[in-house]
């Protein structure tokens, strides 16, 4: 007996997923768990992979002076070692030393802070008397207490530095095999514009390691000159935090003044006031004109930029998130011109291309290239593209 006709709108409704698709999900759903359960592991990658670009250009032109890749890894990485050691075993003995001397003095230089500090001002020396007694509160003393959490801290991070340098180093020695083998997966009418890519972010790589690296170093210098010629006790463990802290911007100077400017108050009110002033005057020494120039136009961000990036990448990753999400961001550009090209009208990459280039430093309200981006003498005309 035939079976009556059914129409369009009575058809049941069939999902159909093919194979290939449920097999795409399943590994992209393996994928992003490894990712997040791996992700230190993934941030320790970054990290080495961030040193290898910044010494390949070394490696290069050693190998044009024709020494073998290897051969130039091996001195690089001789170099390396002999300037940790030499950090290990010149700077943080006394460094060691002058914090211990700190810690047994700490009572009787909070004294004399008091008294060179006017007796009127209470509130002034209630933030004195608190900034001195927190090293010796009870919760501090009970971290401090916990010696072996301290050690397997300690050696936890020796261990994974030891871990990133050695990446690095095998980056270095078959990087460029490496690469070529994760280019293959990129389909190859791809394949060029990932290169031009991955070339621009290697730059912009290159630019903030060795800048922050020499910004750190002569932020130290200057920081140890400066409390030596004051007398300011502890030069050495400062002059360390003080590179530590340049390398977190806006909100490392402020970390690295304040311990500075209290144990000044140690010698006295005038010489506290002189070494908070110094710091502050080589901060915006250095922010606008040692970071232009040694950072080059690779790394020009806005203030407003830079302190987006910080909290960002400060509640993602902590503060070595913060400090990765600069060079992220400075890649941007680089980004936006090879893959967003055809997505965004010509004007918004002019436009974005000049706002780039100006300079912080001499910016105003009525800056020109503003004005022109705000108020264009001929608007955009034209159908927006799909």
């Amino acid at each position: 007996m035939p079976r009556p006709a059914r129409n369009g709108n009575d058809r049941p409704f069939q999902l159909e997923v093919p194979t290939r698709t449920i097999v795409r999900l399943l590994v992209a759903a393996l994928l992003t768990l490894s990712l997040v359960k791996l992700w230190p592991e993934v941030i320790c990658l970054v990290i080495a992979l961030m040193l290898a670009v910044t010494f390949e250009p070394l490696v290069v032109r050693l190998g044009r002076h024709r020494l073998p890749r290897a051969g130039a890894v091996g001195l690089i990485t001789f170099a390396g070692v002999v300037v940790i050691g030499a950090f290990f075993f010149l700077v943080v003995p006394p460094m060691a030393s002058q914090l211990l001397d700190l810690g047994e003095k700490l009572p009787d230089l909070m004294k004399q802070a008091k008294g060179v500090m006017p007796k009127n001002n209470p509130l002034f020396n209630g933030l004195v008397d608190q900034a001195f007694l927190a090293p010796t509160s009870p919760q501090f003393k009970e971290q401090l207490g916990k010696v072996l959490i301290w050690g397997q801290s300690a050696l936890s991070g020796l261990l994974t530095g030891a871990i990133v340098l050695v990446v690095a180093i095998y980056f270095l020695l078959d990087g460029r095999r490496l690469y070529a083998w994760l280019l293959a997966f990129v389909p190859r009418h791809h394949r060029e514009k990932m290169a031009q890519t991955v070339d621009g972010v290697n730059e912009v790589i290159y630019a903030y390691v060795r800048g922050q690296a020499l910004t750190s170093v002569l932020f130290a210098v200057f920081v140890g000159i400066v409390l030596a010629i004051f007398k300011v006790p502890s030069v050495l463990p400062l002059a360390v935090l003080a590179a530590i802290c340049d390398v977190v911007p806006v909100v490392g100077i402020i970390v690295a003044t304040l311990p500075a400017v209290l144990l000044a108050l140690t010698v006295s009110p005038s010489a506290a006031a002189a070494v908070g002033g110094l710091y502050l005057g080589y901060h915006l020494f250095e922010t606008y004109v040692l970071v232009p120039r040694l950072y080059g136009k690779m790394m020009r961000l806005s203030t407003l930029t830079v302190l987006l990036a910080l909290i960002i990448g400060g509640a993602l990753q902590g503060v070595v998130g913060a400090v990765l999400a600069l060079p992220l961001v400075a890649a941007y550009p680089i980004v936006e011109r090879i893959w967003l090209q055809r997505f965004f009208r010509d004007e918004v990459l002019e436009d974005h291309a000049a706002l780039d280039q100006v300079d912080e430093k001499t910016k105003s309200d009525a800056d020109p290239t503003v004005e022109k981006v705000l108020h264009p003498e001929k608007p955009p005309t034209g159908p927006a593209p799909h």
